[in-house]
């Protein structure tokens, strides 16, 4: 049983994430038996040899997905209770969050008694970090009644949000400090003294904050994964950290401290903490003299994440993040690896996000081959430069100019290989059923199995995830 030898939570993963993609088709029951049956064929498909104390481990492995299981639906099944709605007088909070939505605002509450709260307004009215207090009527969340239509419970869910509210009697209180007044002083500081391209991506970069028009150019290149904060930010956040704090006896505790410091500051977007706890273990691990698996790193944050809010498995960025992390951590490990990154996740992707946006740009395929390197090396250098120009650096700000024409020469270079590579890629059976392929060839070439017992694999596997996801 590799799967067990090698990678014992990525069965776990499998399994979990199997039952839940069921769960609003076929309910509860189905969710069990598909998570108990996926992980059970699963380590019997990837038997190779005995090893000792095989079976001893395979249930041990069901008894962690038999409570996994158990704590998911007991979430997902309290959350289905309809609460009636509530009203409340001189409530405290403060907004942690505001964001368009469509042509009206979403603006999320974190009040006192009632958790977190979202309400729509058609101005935006408030600021992130102010408190307020105010009288307001709690609603619950509304679900979809369509399977593949937008939910809007399961999306708030997955951001921590417990109901809607309306919201009147407002009375803004005295400021304190809190991360979301930090948030907005330091965009506030990119508006005004940070040229206006520099400032839009620093802000997607460092709050998470996008403008519409960044976001239409890039969904117009196939780029859009650029601006959401993810696992991408997170590691050139921790690779920063790591050079600063090389020499240092505990610099495990520093660079935790900046990559934790910077999620915070960018929202906590599900794609950020995944990559925030795979960092996190990657950085444990040799303490105790243990080796580094990337493949279970990603599983085990995964699955913490999956057991402390289910609601993320619905959240497109929490599943792009899963499966690009796993595509990169499976690849074959060389000197030129790195070549094969771009290409082979924009692939694994693929399935994930033309079932989501329906149409994807061909340009993204060329572009997203050298984008992400472009944007790891103009993130890194302007955001030096930017930091120490907002603390008043001598002589620093000389430099500003000639970083925002790092973006805008990205943007010449996006523009005319879009126009160059026009059209958009819409759904295609035989393109999923390749893509879903290549990403389970990287497993099986990761897990060494035999040429006979590989194409079996690949071609079960691929059927099955097309069937149900």
């Amino acid at each position: 049983m590799e799967l067990l030898r090698r990678t014992p939570t990525l069965g776990i993963l499998a399994a979990l994430v199997s039952g839940l993609a069921v769960y609003d088709r076929a309910g509860a029951w189905a969710f069990f038996i598909f998570a108990l049956l996926i992980f059970s064929g699963l380590c019997f498909i990837s038997h190779e040899r005995n090893i000792p104390g095989h079976w001893q481990i395979f249930f041990a492995g069901l008894a962690i997905v038999i409570l996994c299981s158990v704590r998911i639906y007991f979430v997902l099944s309290a959350s289905d209770i309809l609460s009636p709605e509530k009203e409340f007088y001189n409530e405290t909070g403060v907004i942690s969050q505001v964001r368009t939505w469509g042509k009206n605002y979403a603006v999320i509450i974190n009040t006192e008694h009632y958790g977190k709260l979202v309400t729509r307004l058609r101005f935006a009215e408030y600021t992130e970090g102010m408190r307020i207090k105010f009288d307001g009527v709690i609603k619950p969340l509304k679900s979809s009644e369509r399977p593949g239509n937008f939910d809007e419970k399961k999306y708030w869910k997955a951001r921590g949000v417990e109901s809607r509210v309306n919201i009147k009697n407002v009375e803004e209180l005295p400021q304190k400090f809190n991360l979301a007044l930090m948030r907005h002083k330091i965009s506030r500081a990119l508006t005004i003294k940070i040229p206006k391209l520099t400032a839009e991506y620093l802000k997607a970069a460092w709050l998470g904050q996008h403008t519409e028009e960044l976001d239409k150019k890039h969904r117009k290149w196939g780029t859009s994964h650029l601006l959401a904060v993810s696992g991408f930010h997170v590691g050139l956040a921790v690779l920063s950290a790591t050079i600063l704090f090389n020499k240092i006896k505990k610099k495990f505790l520093y660079i935790s401290l900046i990559m934790w410091g910077y999620i915070l500051l960018t929202g906590a977007a599900p794609s950020a903490m995944r990559a925030g706890l795979m960092f996190q273990l990657a950085l444990i691990a040799p303490l105790p003299g243990r080796k580094i698996n990337g493949v279970n790193t990603v599983s085990t944050a995964a699955v913490i994440l999956l057991l402390y809010n289910p609601f993320l498995f619905w959240d497109i960025g929490w599943r792009l993040s899963v499966i690009a992390a796993l595509t990169i951590t499976l690849l074959p490990k060389g000197k030129f690896t790195w070549l094969l990154i771009g290409p082979a996740v924009a692939m694994t992707t693929f399935p994930q996000v033309i079932t989501t946006f329906k149409t994807v740009p061909r340009v993204g395929l060329v572009i997203n081959l050298f984008a992400p390197l472009y944007f790891s090396m103009a993130f890194t250098i302007s955001s030096g430069i930017t930091f120490f120009s907002l603390t008043n650096f001598p002589a620093v700000n000389n430099f500003l100019f000639p970083i925002e024409g790092i973006f805008r020469l990205w943007e010449k270079i996006a523009g005319i290989t879009a126009a160059l590579i026009p059209g958009k890629m819409t759904y295609n059976t035989l393109t999923i059923f390749s893509w879903n392929g290549t990403f389970f060839f990287f497993a099986c070439r990761y897990f060494n199995f035999s040429a006979k017992k590989t194409p079996i694999i690949i071609l079960s596997l691929t059927i099955f995830a097309h069937l149900i996801f």
